[in-house]
């Protein structure tokens, strides 16, 4: 059973392909699914995540610049958490192959794109699938609640620059996985998107898949090593397919808190990214930032200096958090 993953026909003349994490942490691994259903196609995909993961001190990694490295199964570092390293020595123990994922530091958006156009150039890519665990890559900035944009926003500004690679999209899984953020208010933006013809179309990921059994052990394999911190969107995309409802809890990392697992976190949301990014209102006071510290001001300027939308009825009862 494969994954009718909608943007085949966007991507089957793409030469070379970046799935890449745009939130840092475990993004990169709500990206597996759509990487193994491509590369069983016969595409040339690359892996890499916006990375939480400190590079200081890192050996036998490929540093293309200061703050991107490509890091295998023999990547060493004294720091214990870090999960695209153990990503790749699942790759190697369960599926015997080497592979390299390349790994952005977490930067401002100017350091952020010009990695992204060294590791084009590196790899001649000519297709980006920018990856959201959850959708708040998907708000604008004015909306009441805003979940955790921050980085999602610094990724979805660099790459909408890069005007110069004809395939730029994102993909959003775990609808429902995040608290704070007005699902009426992702609802209308959703609905905006389609309106523009930005919406691409969507996908589930059930159990019978083997897609989805790889990527379920994958990350079940890398949250058991020391110190790798269960991620909480994915634990919910995998209690979702699994059939769990409601306020189940995989991992003990949620214990005490109120899940509300549901049908609608298997479910993959494709959108034109340069769409996604011309409706985004935070660009002018991101744009031109070095660092996460720096992007996160200009965040608050920005939200500071609008009109918050509010949010408006929902009359199917969803998501209410």
């Amino acid at each position: 059973m494969n994954l009718n993953l909608p943007i085949i026909d966007r991507v089957s003349n793409s030469k070379s392909i970046l799935i890449a994490g745009m939130g840092g942490g475990f993004d990169i691994f709500c990206g597996l699914p759509i990487y193994f259903e491509l590369k069983a196609l016969g595409l040339n995909v690359h892996l890499a995540n916006y990375s939480f993961s400190p590079f200081e001190n890192l050996s036998n990694g490929t540093f293309l610049t200061d703050s991107l490295v490509g890091v295998t199964a023999d990547a060493e570092s004294p720091y214990h958490y870090f999960p695209e390293r153990y990503l790749a020595k699942w790759f190697r123990e369960k599926r015997r192959q080497e592979i390299t994922i390349w790994n952005f530091e977490k930067t401002g958006v100017r350091p952020l794109l010009e990695n992204y156009q060294t590791l084009i150039s590196h790899l001649k890519i000519d297709a980006i699938i920018l990856i959201d665990g959850g959708v708040d890559s998907l708000l604008r900035g004015d909306e009441t609640d805003v979940g955790t944009l921050l980085e999602d926003t610094v990724s979805l500004i660099a790459v909408s620059e890069l005007k110069d690679v004809p395939v730029r999209m994102i993909a959003c899984v775990g609808m429902g996985a995040e608290i704070d953020i007005a699902y009426t208010q992702i609802f209308e933006n959703i609905a905006k998107l389609t309106e523009l013809d930005a919406f691409l179309g969507a996908c589930a990921l059930t159990k019978r898949m083997t897609t989805y059994q790889d990527y379920e052990d994958a990350l079940l394999f890398v949250q058991s090593r020391p110190a790798q911190d269960p991620s909480v969107i994915n634990s919910s995309v995998i209690s979702a397919v699994q059939g769990k409802h409601g306020n189940f809890h995989l991992t003990a990392k949620t214990k005490g808190s109120k899940l509300s697992i549901s049908p609608l976190m298997s479910i993959y949301w494709f959108f034109e990214l340069p769409a996604v990014a011309r409706r985004n209102l935070l660009f002018s006071e991101m744009r031109y930032t070095d660092t996460i510290t720096d992007a996160y001001r200009g965040l608050l300027k920005a939200r500071r200096d609008l009109v918050l939308r509010k949010p408006s009825r929902n009359s199917l009862g969803l998501f209410q958090l």
